[in-house]
């Protein structure tokens, strides 16, 4: 007789081709160890450049949208779409969860953020209200949560220099959002007559309440408080879709398929158009950009995608 009984043999992930550009930006990263993560599908990956390796956090039921890397550059978080989604906060060595922070979206988790001194964990859901929530991350525990905007939340980002003070920004909108107890209080940025309203795509922050921003003219917005300061224009030839600060400035990346480096009081250093390198194509569209001393570390996309 044929046996009919399941065969006794599990399947074993090698490798993952690819990377998740499609509507998601802000997604890669260094950790301490110099491996590369970011995610495909419902799956984190840490990419060993020196080894041509990959590990696998597999801690999710469906596709991963949103990533942020903690202070320590070791634990990871990851937010997935879904009914019921939820984020997973995860150790880049072991592969092993650490907290897991359910019940405050819906449809998904848009946006992730760690503070300064990597506390607090902020998150914007894909819900109608694109919910704004602060959690206590180890805890399990929501700390405070608010209605973010009417329309969509593509970033949000903590000031290391004000401990209660986030930023997010959209369509048409950038707020300033000020934490106190479990409150969470927004107030929306003044464009005034410096600069038209535009959809802002992304957000880094820097002393003295100064907030950059990438448009989607391809301008960048710097921010004094609440009021639009001044504007530098065609900082990119299209929509900036990632930018990222560090010891040595700002780094941006754009539609264009051009990765440019600021200092610190973001004027500018170098401009890398990746669509004349080797490897550069029509269409190319950097969604990632990571600078860290001589490394620069950008996701690329073709032009299927608007946003």
């Amino acid at each position: 007789m044929t046996d009919k009984t399941a065969p006794r043999c599990q399947l074993r992930l090698e490798w993952i081709h690819g990377y998740r550009g499609h509507q998601c930006r802000n997604n890669l990263y260094y950790t301490a160890g110099k491996e590369i993560v970011y995610f495909v599908a419902g799956v984190g990956v840490v990419y060993n450049t020196r080894e041509h390796t990959q590990k696998f956090y597999l801690g999710h039921n469906d596709d991963i949208i949103s990533l942020a890397l903690h202070p320590d550059k070791i634990q990871v978080a990851t937010g997935q779409v879904g009914k019921d989604p939820y984020i997973c906060v995860w150790d880049a060595y072991a592969l092993q969860t650490v907290s897991i922070l359910r019940d405050a979206h819906t449809h998904g988790v848009a946006c992730l953020a760690f503070d300064a001194d990597g506390q607090r964990l902020a998150s914007v859901g894909l819900d109608a209200k694109n919910t704004v929530c602060v959690w206590d991350w180890k805890r399990g525990r929501v700390l405070a949560t608010a209605t973010g905007h009417s329309d969509r939340i593509f970033d949000i980002a903590w000031d290391p220099f004000v401990p209660h003070r986030m930023v997010s920004c959209g369509v048409k909108h950038i707020k300033f959002w000020t934490l106190c107890g479990n409150a969470l209080t927004p107030k929306r940025g003044i464009f005034g007559k410096t600069g038209d309203l535009q959809t802002i795509l992304c957000v880094a922050t820097a002393k003295e309440e100064v907030t950059y921003s990438g448009a989607l003219n391809g301008d960048i917005y710097v921010w004094k408080g609440l009021n639009l300061a001044r504007t530098i224009q065609a900082a990119h030839s299209a929509g900036i879709f990632s930018m990222h600060a560090c010891e040595e400035g700002f780094a941006t990346g754009g539609r264009d398929g051009c990765i440019r480096l600021w200092d610190a009081d973001f004027k500018p250093i170098t401009k890398i158009d990746l669509r004349e390198t080797e490897q550069g194509y029509k269409g190319l569209s950097i969604r990632s950009v990571c600078w860290k001393a001589d490394r620069i570390l950008a996701a690329r996309r073709t032009a299927r995608s608007s946003r």
